[in-house]
């Protein structure tokens, strides 16, 4: 579990540092404070930095990484650029790098010059070779290089990737997980993924928690499984049994599909991390408690971190409600002339009061 967190020049995160984490962590703040910015920079520190997930968070933002034989390198640069504080193009080790880490390890991000060369093996034979340059550290004569570009090093402990510019390409270096995680967007309600999702925890002793959240919405829930759909060829859909009788879950709300999302990315990061963005997103403010109650339990069953954003105040006063063993702490991000700056409220009794009397905390 992390128990601290450290950001640098992340998206709009110059700086934050988060010096205790809980096991639930709900965060709340204003409009452009950071809060999905905070779960795409842990997301990137659980995926150690990959290409495939860099860009599927650029994806997300429309940003896509497109591949193609002659894809345009300014637009690709553009595109990573965004990852950057202020969009910023700086080749330097000390300026600009991404840094994301917690207490033991860390993910740093950082822009580079790449020369093409050749080196002679031990076999006598001549290699083409990569070299990676700062600024602190170009050579005023570039003639030994056939070809000078630019792109990102990504680097962990264990492993570093480059991403060049001018030469995307389907096949992305594998990095294993840091531990599994799971991510769910605002806007993720009925994913290809929940299938896949939902076939790791059938027949299983966790198939159970997915009824039984289910019910918050709708007791007569008894059975789901996924089928193949007749409208879309290769598409499994969530099918609920009420009685004798089958329903297709998408025509019952948004609600019920986005605990349905919720429920299965849970059960599949045990011993691992779930990154919820904006809670209450299609969920009435009477079903939360319910919500969050499942969530608590199945956190400390599981073993499983939580972050969790909200714009909502009833969804911080259901976190307050529900939160009896003192699991769950609140981040709350101020931005102070351009520093987000944490405040952290982790005592039960403090946590309450301040929910009971409308204290601000968004």
């Amino acid at each position: 579990m992390m128990k601290s967190l450290h950001i640098d020049n992340f998206k709009n995160l110059k700086t934050l540092r988060i010096d205790r984490l809980s096991r639930v962590n709900l965060i709340v703040g204003k409009n452009n404070v950071g809060k999905s910015t905070l779960l795409e920079a842990i997301s990137v520190f659980l995926a150690n930095g990959s290409e495939d997930h860099l860009r599927k968070l650029l994806a997300n933002r429309g940003e896509d990484i497109v591949t193609s034989s002659d894809i345009d390198a300014k637009t690709v640069k553009a595109h990573y650029l965004s990852l950057f504080n202020g969009r910023k193009e700086i080749y330097s080790k000390k300026d600009n790098t991404i840094t994301i880490e917690d207490d033991k390890e860390s993910v740093f991000i950082l822009q580079v010059y790449i020369g093409e060369t050749t080196e002679i093996d031990d076999n006598g034979k001549r290699i083409p070779v990569n070299k990676l340059m700062y600024e602190e550290d170009m050579p005023k004569d570039l003639s030994a290089f056939t070809h000078l570009s630019s792109g990102l090093f990504v680097q962990t402990i264990k492993s570093g990737i480059l991403i060049r510019y001018d030469n995307q390409h389907d096949s992305l270096s594998v990095v294993k997980d840091r531990c599994p995680f799971q991510y769910v967007h605002t806007i993720d309600f009925n994913t290809d993924d929940n299938a896949i999702l939902f076939d790791k925890v059938a027949m299983t002793p966790e198939e159970k928690y997915i009824i039984q959240a289910l019910n918050i919405i709708n007791p007569n829930i008894e059975k789901l499984n996924f089928l193949n759909s007749d409208d879309i060829k290769g598409r499994r859909i969530p099918l609920v049994s009420i009685g004798d009788k089958r329903y297709r879950l998408s025509s019952m709300g948004d609600g019920i599909n986005r605990i349905l999302t919720i429920i299965l990315a849970l059960l599949n990061c045990k011993d691992g991390v779930l990154l919820l963005d904006e809670f209450e997103t299609g969920l009435h403010y009477s079903v939360q408690d319910q919500l969050w109650e499942i969530i608590f339990m199945l956190s400390e069953k599981l073993n499983v971190q939580v972050f969790v954003t909200t714009h909502s105040n009833d969804c911080v006063s259901s976190f307050a409600r529900t939160n009896k063993q003192g699991v769950g702490q609140l981040i709350r991000l101020v931005n102070h002339d351009g520093d987000i700056v944490p405040t952290i409220l982790d005592d039960i009794e403090e946590l309450r009061f301040a929910s009971d009397n409308s204290v601000e905390m968004r």
